[in-house]
């Protein structure tokens, strides 16, 4: 027997090919499932839905000119699209830095999220901008303002999980590189000293990744701290 069929959100047609069965109304406010093509030159802003997950974020800020400037990044994809006066005005593939007069607009992520999102003058001198309402960035950092100490702990938290991989994790995966044969063929492999269980190493890794996770919502990076989330990047 055939499921009923689903009515559409209020104020959506009921033949709008941007609804289906399977969009997530409650999280999205019923828009439908994210834009995938890259929109047309000219093409205006769409609204930014609120999302709980890592898939998409946004960030805006404003130039000398008083003119703004959006971007709208899309993790799955590796895409960043800019908006200048809430019009589009290119997409690429990140990294990417984007023109904008006399300044540009470096955009990088990783896995986790922004790795830099800066407007950057003539002068070298560096601005990051503002996330937008409803995405993860802005929540996080809402988090932090209303609950500072809770804020801190999370940080915290984060540095001790990626310390500890560091010193659990690591050993054991420069004992598997250095056995690959383009090591091992012409210098001693590397034995680790400590060897764990397969469940404690993925509680560790998926550890790992929620700090890793807190760490870019934060903007905050490392270059030996987070040696082990770099990685699983790539």
């Amino acid at each position: 027997m055939n499921s009923p069929r689903k009515s559409p959100p209020p104020g959506r047609r009921d033949d709008d090919p941007t609804w289906s069965f399977g969009s997530f109304e409650g999280l999205d406010g019923g828009l439908g499932p994210w834009p995938k093509a890259s929109p047309a030159e000219g093409a205006p802003l769409p609204r930014f839905r609120s999302s709980f997950t890592l898939e998409r974020t946004r960030f805006a800020g404003r130039l000398p000119d008083t003119s703004t400037v959006t971007v709208d990044v899309d993790h799955v994809s590796g895409l960043a699209s800019l908006y200048r006066d809430d019009r589009h005005v290119r997409t690429a593939e990140m990294p990417v830095r984007f023109a904008c007069g006399a300044f540009r607009i470096d955009v990088a992520a990783n896995r986790y999220g922004m790795e830099r999102i800066h407007l950057v003058g003539a002068d070298g001198s560096r601005r990051r901008l503002d996330p937008a309402q409803g995405t993860p960035e802005y929540w996080r950092a809402r988090l932090s303002r209303r609950h500072p100490g809770l804020g801190r702990a999370l940080a915290v938290s984060a540095i001790v999980v990626l310390l500890i991989n560091l010193t659990l994790i690591a050993p054991q995966l420069l004992e598997t590189v250095t056995h690959l044969p383009q090591w091992a063929d012409h210098f001693a492999p590397f034995l680790s000293p400590i060897h764990l269980p397969a469940w404690a190493n993925t509680a560790l890794t998926t550890t790992a990744g929620l700090a890793g996770v807190e760490r870019a919502l934060t903007f905050r990076h490392h270059r030996l701290l987070d040696a082990t989330t770099d990685g699983m990047t790539g």
